[in-house]
Order: C-alpha cells, then sequence, then structure tokens
C-alpha cells in the first residue's frame, strides 16, 4: 500500500494531472471558449512549479520504488516547467492567428507534461518508457496541429514513424537489460553492477539510449529534427527543442553515471563530435529561420553529449545549468519568428521564414529585433549571456574528465556557429528589407512570454551562480 505521505512528495505531478483532465471537461462544458481553458493552463502550471520546490534536499524513493526525487530531478522538472509556462502564454495569439485555437491544444500540453514527469521522475524502467510514450503521442498530434497545411501532417506522420521505429529499439534493449538483471526497477538494477559487465547488457543499454538519443537529436539520429520543427507550428516546435529535449537528457542522466560503463565514453565522445560538426556546417547553408534553429538544436544536443561524455558530477551540474540557459534562449528564439511568421494568401503554407525576411526588422520592430539578437548571442555562447556560461560549464567537465581534445573540438565548432547567428543579426539590423513587410504586431501576452525569457537568459548570464544555489547543487 502507498503511504499518504508520498502524495504529499508528488503534488506537482498531481496538479499537473488534474489539469490535464479537467482541461477536457471545460472543453465539452464551455465549447469553442478556449480562453477559460487557457487561464486555467497557466495557473496550474504556476502552481505546480511553486510546489516543486518543497522537494529539494530530500533525496527519497516513493511510490514504492518507482519515483525517485532528487535536486536533480527537481531542477529539470522545474526547467520543463517553466519552459511550458512560456509556451502557453505565448501560444494562444499565434492559435488565433492560424485559426486553431482549441482547447485540446493546451490538454495535449499538460499531458506532455505528465509524461516528463514520469520519465524524470521514474525508477522503473518500465514507468520511463509509459512516460516517454504519452509524451511522444502528444508530440505527434501537436506536430500535425496545423491540419490544413500540408508540411505540417508531413511532420506529424514522418515523427510518428520514426518515433515508433525507433521505439523498437528501446524496447527490444529493456528487453535485454532484464534479461540480465531479472529487473527493471533501477535502484536493485544499480546495486548489482556484476551484471554490466555482461556483453548481453552493454547491447542492451546501447538500444536502450538510441531511443533517447532519437529524441534528443543525435547524430546519426537526428533525420526527423530539420522537416519536423519546420513543419510543425512555430510554438510546437520552440516547446519540442527544449522541453523534449531536457526530459531526453534527464532520464538517461543518472541512468549512465550509475551504470558508468567506460567503454561507452569515447563513444559518447565521437558522437559529440560529429553531432556539433553537422549541425553546425548544415546551419551555415540554411536560408529557412526554422530550419537555421533546428540544425542548431542538433548542434546544441552535442554540446550535451559533450557533458554526458565527462561522465561525473561537474558535468550534471553542467548539463542542467546548459538546459536552463538553452531553455530561454531557444525559446524565445522560436517565439519571435512565430510573432514574425505570416501565412500565404490560401493559408496552405507558412510565410516570412526565409532569413530575407528578417531585413530590417529593427526599423520595424525595434524590441522585436533586439529580443531576437540576445537569444541568438546567447545561442552562440557569447559572454555574458547564459548560454556562454551553459557551454563554460560543459566544456570545463570534459577537461576534468582528462577529454581536453573533446573541449577543444567543441570550442572551435562554437565558434564556427557564431557565423549564422551573426547574419541573422546583420540583416535586422544593418539590412534594408527587399520588399515592404508588414509591422509585426505583439500581443500582451505575447510580449510577457518573451520578457520571461529575457529576463531568463539574462539573469542566470549575469548571475550563474543563482541557478547552482537556488536548487543547491553546491
Amino acid at each position: 500500500m502507498i503511504p499518504l505521505k508520498d502524495f504529499a512528495e508528488i503534488i506537482p505531478f498531481l496538479i499537473i494531472t488534474c489539469a490535464a483532465l479537467l482541461t477536457m471537461v471545460i472543453e465539452i462544458t464551455f465549447k469553442k471558449n478556449a480562453s477559460i481553458i487557457y487561464g486555467f493552463s497557466i495557473i496550474s502550471v504556476i502552481a505546480a512549479i511553486a510546489t516543486s520546490f518543497t522537494g529539494l534536499n530530500k533525496d527519497q524513493i516513493i511510490f514504492n520504488n518507482y519515483f525517485h526525487l532528487t535536486n536533480v530531478t527537481i531542477a529539470f522538472t522545474v526547467t520543463i516547467l517553466i519552459g511550458m509556462l512560456i509556451t502557453i502564454i505565448s501560444a494562444k495569439s499565434y492559435l488565433e492567428k492560424e485559426d486553431i485555437d482549441f482547447g485540446e491544444f493546451y490538454s495535449l500540453l499538460l499531458f506532455a507534461i505528465m509524461g516528463m514527469f514520469m520519465m524524470i521522475w521514474g525508477n522503473d524502467i518500465l514507468v520511463i518508457f509509459i512516460g516517454l510514450e504519452l509524451m511522444s503521442i502528444c508530440f505527434y498530434i501537436l506536430a500535425g496541429f496545423l491540419r490544413k497545411r500540408i508540411k505540417s501532417n508531413e511532420s506529424a506522420l514522418k515523427y510518428f514513424l520514426l518515433g515508433a521505429f525507433m521505439t523498437g529499439f528501446l524496447l527490444y534493449g529493456i528487453a535485454l537489460m532484464y534479461g540480465v538483471t531479472g529487473t527493471t526497477n533501477l535502484t536493485i538494477l544499480y546495486s548489482n553492477p556484476e551484471n554490466f559487465k555482461s556483453s548481453i547488457f552493454v547491447i542492451g543499454f546501447g538500444l536502450y539510449l538510441i531511443g533517447f538519443m532519437f529524441k534528443m537529436g543525435i547524430f546519426p539520429f537526428h533525420m526527423w529534427i530539420p522537416d519536423v520543427y519546420d513543419g510543425a507550428p512555430t510554438v510546437v516546435s520552440g516547446m519540442m527543442s527544449t522541453a523534449g529535449k531536457i526530459a531526453a537528457v534527464a532520464t538517461i542522466l543518472p541512468f549512465i553515471l550509475n551504470v558508468h560503463l567506460t567503454e561507452f565514453q569515447q563513444v559518447f565522445s565521437v558522437l559529440a563530435v560529429v553531432t556539433m560538426l553537422f549541425g553546425n556546417v548544415i546551419a551555415l547553408a540554411q536560408t529557412n529561420i526554422k530550419r537555421l534553429l533546428a540544425y542548431s538544436s542538433i548542434s546544441s544536443a552535442g554540446y550535451i553529449m559533450v557533458g554526458i561524455a565527462s561522465m561525473n558530477e561537474l558535468a550534471t551540474k553542467g548539463i542542467a545549468y546548459y538546459l536552463v540557459a538553452y531553455t530561454f534562449m531557444q525559446l524565445g528564439a522560436f517565439l519571435v519568428v512565430a510573432l514574425i511568421e505570416k501565412k500565404t494568401a490560401d493559408s496552405k503554407d507558412y510565410a516570412n521564414l526565409n532569413l530575407d525576411s528578417y531585413k530590417g526588422l529593427a526599423k520595424r520592430n525595434p524590441w522585436l529585433a533586439t529580443f531576437m539578437t540576445l537569444f541568438l548571442f546567447s545561442l552562440a555562447g557569447i559572454p555574458p549571456f547564459a548560454g556562454f556560461w551553459g557551454k563554460y560549464y560543459l566544456f570545463y567537465a570534459s577537461i576534468k574528465a582528462g577529454l581536453i581534445w573533446l573541449s577543444v573540438i567543441g570550442i572551435v565548432l562554437s565558434l564556427i556557429s557564431i557565423y549564422y547567428y551573426l547574419r541573422v543579426i546583420v540583416y535586422m539590423w544593418f539590412s534594408e528589407a527587399d520588399t515592404a513587410q508588414e509591422k509585426e504586431s505583439v500581443s500582451v501576452m505575447s510580449m510577457t512570454g518573451l520578457s520571461l525569457a529575457i529576463l531568463g537568459t539574462l539573469i542566470f548570464g549575469l548571475f550563474p551562480n543563482l541557478f547552482f544555489n537556488l536548487f543547491k547543487f553546491l
């Protein structure tokens, strides 16, 4: 029997679960009135964030060994919730512009958060798998939410087919690990390190990781990202590139640190290099802003792999910090794109996604140009923004692990990324628009979401220790 006190420890999860179910009831009761669900969703996520901090400094296993709460899992959870809050706040004006302001959009986001909670908190491989599938199903639907657009339908279908294929790898890996260890409980699995020496376990572990590397966008499991991010609604693309990546990283990180198979270190290092190289080099040739940010997201997965390859506690802190910084800057950049984006006359395709559309933006809307500039500076890793410190902590962890060569390559490839980010900035501030462009209008809620993103980028950049003090890592 589950003790009642265990329920008190998972209040954020219960809030999101109840909110996800209630939004469906509200949708049925108040048809064609998504504003009620919109407001209710915002309040629910804020409540979940506020109650998450009660789990700090407890490091406990609850719910009959199915959930494991630590400072690190709380940090990842709060990061996802903040990213989702910014997404929900900013989404309404975009959904109204695209004529898809339906209540189920917010329900799907809340159900996706439920899945992420199960992945990050899960102390059993089957719980993690159920959470992954719940999140994935919501993502498949959200990717195709613009049902009248071929690109959106294609992105949903491609994501679903490739995601289902990768699930096969994941399940086969789970089966092999279970065959060796006789358990799916992670506490029991970690307590028998002798099992890790089995070649069957190593193969199963590798297959298990492939499923999550797909969600992260690690080369060569990245193939879905450019097309899906390009075709999905822009606010959804921003959410998937941040929350989805965080959930995948937060799930495999403790597994890697506890199993600590040193033979995987070189594999992770090589994957980090090729992922950073591929993402940054291909991004140089992009003329579509969403595809540019998609390849940038792939390169960011490579930076995270630098931390994973380090296999030390310092890397955990670095990855956690980088993902917080990444959430604010990447999501903020996608929100600016969503505001500038238009639709074609027949409403069957996106418009204003070409980089030329950003020429002269500083004259049309200096606030948007300023925000985008700060987000891109941070993504490029230019001090004193949060992105710089995120990369610094990752490369520092790599050096401490003796992987100096990996840090050097990462720094060089990070310098390459400055070019394609600066190209957008130059277009916004120093180029004239080729054709007359309509001035972008920004709603109050969209500006609120952007302001939260820019505040996070600046505050964690100027005061990097704030994050570590907040979650008591040090």
